[in-house]
C-alpha cells in the first residue's frame, strides 16, 4: 500500500512538473514575442505567429501593414509594457496542443500630425480619439495627455498558444474581435469553448 501511495505521489509530481514546464515555455515565448512588439521587430513578431495565418493573409502583406502602422508620419505607436498574467491548462486535439495566454498590455499612441495645431483643435481631436478608445477599451483604461498629444491605453487581453508538430516551438494568434473570423477558422470550436471557460 505504501509503495502504491508513493507511486501515485511521484506520478502526480511528474504531471505537475510537466504542466509547469509547458506553461513556463509558453510564458517565455510570449515574453519574447512581446519584446519584438516593443522593439518593432516585425520579422520576429511574424516568426511567432501561427503560420496558418499566412494562408489567409500573406506574411509579406502583414509585414507591410505593420510597417505602415508603426512608421506612420501622423501617429507614433509604442508598447510600454506587456505582462503575462496567466497561462491556462492545455488541450490536445488532432495532435495539436492549445492553451490561452492572458496578459496585460500598455500602449501609447502619439498623434504627431496634431502637435503643431492650435490648442483648441488639439483638445477637440484628443477628446474625440479618447471617446473612440473609451468605447473600445473602457473609459478607466484610457488616459489622455494634451501636452504630448497622446493617449495611453491599458488593456487586458488574451491570445491562443499553439504547439503544432509541423512548426518549431509555440506559436500565437490573438483572440479579439478583429481576429475572430481568423481564429474561428483555425482554432476548433471545442478548443475555444473549453479554454475560454477559464477566462479571467
Amino acid at each position: 500500500m505504501k509503495r502504491l501511495t508513493l507511486l501515485v505521489i511521484i506520478l502526480f509530481i511528474s504531471i505537475t512538473t510537466q504542466a509547469q514546464t509547458y506553461k513556463t515555455d509558453i510564458t517565455k515565448n510570449a515574453q519574447t514575442y512581446y519584446q519584438y512588439l516593443t522593439d518593432q521587430n516585425f520579422d520576429g513578431i511574424l516568426d511567432y505567429m501561427y503560420p496558418r495565418v499566412f494562408e489567409l493573409a500573406p506574411r509579406q502583406d502583414m509585414k507591410a501593414g505593420m510597417q505602415q502602422m508603426f512608421n506612420s508620419p501622423d501617429m507614433q505607436i509604442e508598447f510600454l509594457s506587456n505582462t503575462v498574467n496567466r497561462v491556462t491548462d492545455s488541450v490536445q486535439v488532432d495532435g495539436l496542443t492549445y492553451a490561452i495566454v492572458f496578459y496585460n498590455s500598455k500602449m501609447k499612441m502619439t498623434f504627431v500630425s496634431e502637435q503643431n495645431k492650435p490648442e483648441a483643435d488639439q483638445k477637440g481631436f484628443l477628446d474625440f480619439m479618447k471617446t473612440t478608445m473609451d468605447s473600445q477599451f473602457g473609459a478607466g483604461n484610457v488616459t489622455s495627455d494634451l501636452e504630448n498629444m497622446s493617449l495611453t491605453i491599458n488593456m487586458d487581453a488574451n491570445m491562443f498558444a499553439i504547439k503544432d508538430p509541423q512548426y518549431d516551438g509555440w506559436k500565437f494568434i490573438g483572440n479579439d474581435d478583429a481576429m475572430k473570423k481568423l481564429v474561428d477558422s483555425i482554432i476548433p470550436l471545442s478548443v475555444r469553448t473549453n479554454l475560454l471557460k477559464e477566462k479571467l
